[in-house]
């Protein structure tokens, strides 16, 4: 099967529908911010997830990947490179790194994961301490939008 290259319009159009299922995400309202920091943390991470599994699926879609896998950091970072967007590795890292973690350096994921699936009151004193540096980082990686 020999694969069209799409013209620059084209390219714009599928941009912008791709922009507005981002930006819906965005301006989702999962409910938590009532709950002070913690609620409101659990807000941007989840609005955070859906917008990187988006942007997943999109760079999936274009490198014609059937493997549409669960949110990967490898992927993520594929797709940030294949869209042309600047995001610091250290801060995804900071947001979307999984497994267990340790201490006074967990990844937003692993706090989100620790404070829903387990009530560790660890964790959410960690996410109200560190509270103000992990929504600027995900306040940012919300802003990302693609171009063409």
């Amino acid at each position: 099967m020999i694969k069209r290259e799409r013209s620059h319009r084209q390219n714009s159009a599928l941009s912008a529908r791709r922009n507005l299922g981002l930006e819906s995400v965005v301006k989702a309202d999962p409910g938590f911010s009532c709950q002070g920091k913690v609620g409101e943390f659990i807000d941007f991470y989840l609005r955070c997830e859906v917008f990187a599994a988006k942007l997943q699926s999109f760079y999936q879609k274009d490198k014609n990947l059937n493997n549409k896998s669960t949110l990967n950091i490898g992927t993520l970072r594929n797709t940030l490179e294949h869209f042309n967007l600047y995001f610091k590795y250290e801060s995804l890292d900071l947001i979307y790194r999984g497994g267990t973690g340790k201490r006074g350096s967990k990844s937003a994921r692993q706090l989100r994961n620790g404070y829903l699936h387990q009530l560790s009151e660890a964790d959410k004193n960690e996410i109200e301490q560190r509270y103000s540096e992990y929504v600027e980082l995900m306040k940012l990686f919300l802003q990302l939008r693609l171009t063409f």
